[in-house]
């Protein structure tokens, strides 16, 4: 059941504990994009399905348990967040060439402007965040360091150039991948 606050551009929503209540959700998704009043790509659209259904599965998968999708616009950026049940949090991993999981937040790295993990007992809220235009144009040559809800976050185009976020949150979050990388280095 979809709940819609009309005084703040956002939309909820729970998803069933099961993978085959992912790919409805994932177009649940893309419905409220429209309905924020985003004119998006095809492109886009496919993106943030993508990026939606990566979340949401991962949600369900590792919590067991029905997750809520809160589908937010932030200005002129979507911001969708899943929150679970499940208080580990999620890691950016290498996944082997004939593994058949663990690419999910290697695709959330990649394409979304920003993203994080922020920790809510008794589990978390994974979200990510892009903007229309950043599909449209490519990547933005710019290396501003997203902040959102009090949880460190990088710009994706901050991860190409290799630029380490300028600040860091109080709070315990999943920084994007950036210190697997540097441990990795």
């Amino acid at each position: 059941m979809e709940r819609c606050d009309p005084e703040r551009p956002r939309h909820e929503f729970t998803v069933a504990s099961a993978a085959e209540a992912v790919p409805s959700a994932r177009r649940q998704v893309a419905v409220v994009v429209g309905k924020l009043g985003f004119s998006v790509s095809e492109e886009m659209l496919e993106t943030v399905e993508l990026l939606a259904s990566e979340v949401i599965a991962n949600a369900v998968l590792y919590s067991d348990a029905p997750c809520d999708v809160t589908v937010t616009r932030i200005d002129e950026r979507l911001r969708v967040e899943v929150t679970d049940i499940a208080p580990s949090l999620p890691s950016v991993v290498e996944a082997g060439p004939n593994d058949e999981c663990g690419r999910g937040l290697l695709l959330v790295d990649a394409l979304a402007d920003a993203w994080g993990v922020q920790p809510e007992p008794p589990g978390k809220t994974t979200w990510f965040e892009i903007a229309p235009e950043s599909l449209t144009e490519n990547l933005r040559h710019d290396s501003t360091c997203a902040q959102s809800s009090g949880a460190a976050a990088m710009r994706r185009t901050d991860r190409q150039d290799g630029i380490e976020p300028q600040a860091k949150s109080r709070t315990p979050s999943v920084q994007a991948g950036a210190e697997e990388r540097q441990r990795a280095a």
